[in-house]
């Protein structure tokens, strides 16, 4: 019985060894409104393509939405979620598949890609009940005259079939290792899968002993479909079913089309076929009311609904008339208020399955398997993302780590609602911060595209660079270059406050994140034992001068030119707002402080101080150190920056994590473009300041698209001369920007525009190198320009020669 597999179920990963960190580095923001598939063609253009629910195919070119959609079907006869509103569904457009032969020329595959989408009901496709909405799965092919564009004439549709309910409609299409195309399909919808439209289902008294649809091998709901698109042997003659299908030839009306049952939403799947990989199907079912699951979807599986969810016996009574004992799931998680009685960690909703990495660009990645939850569903902020990693290969037993460590939060600020792949196998998430399928989030869409990249950790330890003493009892004392430093109550009473600041943070890299923060001290001597001492975060700008009260305090010292005292942040000149410190309310970090000891001082706000300091560096005011003034007697001497051990004064110790830094051009972009930081798209052969020369030309010059740039400044030119032997001597000469890491400059001659040679290339940043016959004479920076660099080829063409054309390529990478 399924039950009995419950000791194969991965159980929680404490702490997050298994997994790196990883940063969401945003792509498209409020641009989309619900994205559901995020996937690639597979044609080497880099393009991503987003289904967005209410019907559009997206392009994403270069990090760019391209302002025309790939498809769009919200016009089409069938009318797409008919129509899409602001409110919850579980319809639209849900799938999208290139097929394997998309980029090969004359392959009967060639330019033709397939959608899942809800339509209106057209007819009863399901003889149970009328349709609430019908899914089909049509075939489109690309535009020949434009790759980012499809016909929308082209549509053939292969496959429908009635939804009784609108909801559970699973969607997902994915074109397996063997070329055969996989699409997911959900039970029908409601719950139980015993209403109407269900196998046996009855709306009035729902049974627990009927089979229902998921069950039921006769129809496709609640399965995991395999077809050939190409073929034409299945019904209707439009596709064709594969002779390898598990139940090819069962009869008895069961459909020869299912690769897989027992499933209630399968929302998603993907086959681990990057390099190094299993070729394993991995597929996220959403449970009902207690539980979700992934599964690892083989031949003629069944996996277990209506009866089981996850691992638990919800209908015993559900016959088994396949006769094929149920798989149980490789994880599994229980809904928010159900872990007590699963044993499960608590961990969201509505599972959202993911993909194993395969890419390149983070190795401590390689093999683990990227899935989510949606959230709760009325509380935005709440999607969690997580991870299985095997115990050890092919062992079918997984480890789940239950909140990857990212350098945001996790669960995110958003519902998750898809994962995706690049061409590189490189991951991405698809988001929405609000409900609706057109809801939208300050008036705009409210869905996004973000991308998983790696880090870099570091680690920094810094010492005060600005300390002293602020005394009540003398408000014009300070101990600025003391080697104590003083707070908590005397006798007298009298307050005693400590500033510190650590200007060091500014040589932790721009852009890093923070992942710990801790202020360490050393007690010099203490009266009053333990007592609680809070930092604060200092609102205001001070000074250290050179007054020096002295080993044992007392009052403090005459306060010199810039000290901090009690009434001046800076004596002689500037006062504070707030006589003793103008400092933040809410405290940064508390700790408990003896009379001797090295206390240490760490906390999410702390580290939120040093972060906002990393981010605006005129912000970093340090902070004040205030004891217990409650009680007279618990005053504290530590030891200061100017005591003469290193060990012993103040330090900031700083775990923080660094994202890989944007690419050059993404930083023109956003420096000219501000909207271009949200993927908004900016012509990259537009022409903004009407100078004839295209946005990339001119980054790749180092010149504004803003301001007008004369052609003779791009350093373009050509001469022809006679040389040695009948021979003729090419000078080309060009301008190019080493900084700009993330081109590739092609300096090219052709003699017909047809077939182009490089001559000379410059990569990276990289100096210029001649190639087939091209000799660099030079490549120097040009005078007042700097860093932008002039180089000089010289080309010796052949005897007869005189006439040659000459170009230079450009090429970005991404």
């Amino acid at each position: 019985m399924r039950h009995a597999l419950a000791a194969f179920l991965c159980f929680p990963l404490i702490g997050y060894a298994a997994f790196p960190t990883l940063h969401l580095k945003p792509v498209v923001l409020s641009q989309i409104h619900s994205p559901t598939t995020i996937t690639n063609a597979g044609d080497g253009s880099g393009r991503l393509f987003v289904c967005d629910q209410p019907g559009l195919i997206r392009i994403i070119d270069a990090g760019m939405l391209l302002p025309t959609p790939l498809l769009d079907l919200t016009s089409n006869g069938l009318n797409v979620i008919y129509p899409a509103s602001t409110g919850y569904s579980e319809r639209g457009l849900l799938g999208l598949a290139f097929h394997p032969d998309f980029a090969t020329p004359s392959a009967t595959g060639e330019g033709k890609f397939y959608v899942y989408y809800s339509a209106n009901s057209q007819s009863n496709q399901n003889p149970s009940t009328p349709e609430n909405n019908v899914s089909i799965v049509s075939e489109f092919k690309v535009a020949s005259s434009n790759p980012n564009l499809a016909d929308l004439n082209s549509e053939r549709i292969l496959l429908t079939f009635g939804q009784p309910q609108g909801n559970h409609n699973g969607g997902q299409l994915e074109f397996g290792p063997d070329g055969m195309l996989y699409i997911g399909t959900g039970d029908g919808g409601s719950r139980d899968d015993n209403r109407s439209g269900h196998t046996g289902g009855d709306n009035s008294t729902p049974p627990t002993d009927n089979l229902g649809n998921s069950q039921d091998r006769s129809n496709l709901l609640g399965k995991i479909l395999r077809i050939d698109p190409l073929g034409n042997n299945g019904p209707g003659g439009q596709f064709g079913i594969p002779n390898d299908n598990p139940f090819v030839g069962v009869g008895s009306g069961v459909r020869e089309e299912i690769y897989a049952f027992g499933l209630r939403n399968p929302w998603r799947f993907s086959f681990d076929d990057g390099p190094s990989g299993t070729n394993r199907l991995f597929c996220a079912d959403v449970g009902q009311g207690k539980v979700e699951e992934v599964d690892l979807i083989t031949s003629g599986g069944n996996y277990g609904w209506r009866r089981f969810e996850g691992t638990f016996d919800l209908f015993p009574s559900t016959p088994n008339s396949s006769g094929i004992a149920p798989t149980g799931p490789i994880a599994q998680y229980a809904h928010p208020g159900e872990g007590p009685g699963t044993g499960l960690p608590e961990l969201g909703r509505s599972i959202i399955g993911g993909f194993v990495y395969r890419g390149t660009v983070i190795p401590a990645l390689q093999g683990k398997y990227i899935f989510g939850d949606y959230g709760q569903i009325t509380t935005p902020g709440s999607g969690r993302i997580m991870g299985l990693e095997e115990t050890s290969p092919g062992s079918g037993s997984f480890t789940l780590t239950q909140a990857l460590p990212l350098t945001g939060a996790n669960p995110i600020p958003s519902h998750l609602l898809c994962l995706g792949e690049d061409e590189s196998g490189e991951i991405y998430i698809g988001t929405k911060v609000t409900q609706g399928v057109l809801q939208l989030d300050n008036g705009l869409p409210a869905g996004g595209i973000y991308k998983f990249t790696p880090v870099t950790a570091g680690n920094s330890t810094l010492t005060a660079s600005r300390d002293g003493t602020l005394f009540d009892g003398a408000p014009n004392n300070a101990s600025g270059s003391g080697e104590r430093l003083f707070a908590g109550e005397t006798g007298q009473p009298s307050h005693r406050r400590a500033v510190l600041a650590f200007d060091g943070v500014t040589s932790i890299p721009a852009g890093s994140l923070v992942t710990s923060s801790t202020v360490m001290m050393e007690v010099a001597f203490g009266v009053g034992g333990n007592q609680s001492f809070t930092l604060h975060r200092l609102n205001e700008s001070w000074g250290e001068g050179t007054s020096n009260s002295g080993l044992s305090g007392g009052t403090g010292a005459a306060a010199t030119s810039n000290d901090a005292t009690w009434s001046h942040r800076f004596f002689n000149g500037a006062t504070w707002s707030n006589p003793g410190g103008t400092f933040a309310s809410m405290a940064s970090a508390t700790t408990t402080v003896g009379d001797v000891g090295s206390p240490s001082w760490a906390s999410i706000q702390l580290s939120t101080d040093v972060q906002s300091w990393i981010d605006t560096p005129s912000t970093n005011h340090g902070w004040i150190l205030i004891g217990n003034e409650a009680v007279s007697f618990t005053a504290k001497r530590l030891y200061s920056r100017e005591t003469s051990s290193s060990t012993l004064r103040p330090k900031l110790a700083v775990s923080y994590v660094t994202p890989p830094p944007p690419l050059p051009f993404e930083s023109f972009l956003t420096t000219h473009y501000p909207a271009a930081l949200i993927g908004q798209f900016v012509d990259p052969n537009g022409d903004d300041d009407d100078d004839s020369i295209p946005l990339q030309v001119e980054y790749a010059y180092g010149f504004s698209p803003a301001t007008y740039n004369a052609p003779a400044a791009t350093g373009f030119s050509t001469a022809l001369a006679p040389a040695a032997g009948g021979t003729s001597k090419l000078t080309l000469t060009f301008r190019r920007m080493p900084t700009s890491t993330d081109m590739t400059y092609n300096l090219q001659i052709s003699g017909n525009l047809t077939s182009w040679i490089t001559v000379a290339s410059s990569s990276a940043g990289t100096t210029t190198t001649g190639a087939n016959g091209g000799t660099v004479i030079s490549d120097n920076e040009i005078g007042g320009e700097a860093p932008a660099r002039l180089v000089t080829v010289e080309v010796i063409l052949p005897s007869g020669i005189d006439a040659q054309f000459a170009r230079l390529e450009t090429i970005r990478s991404f």
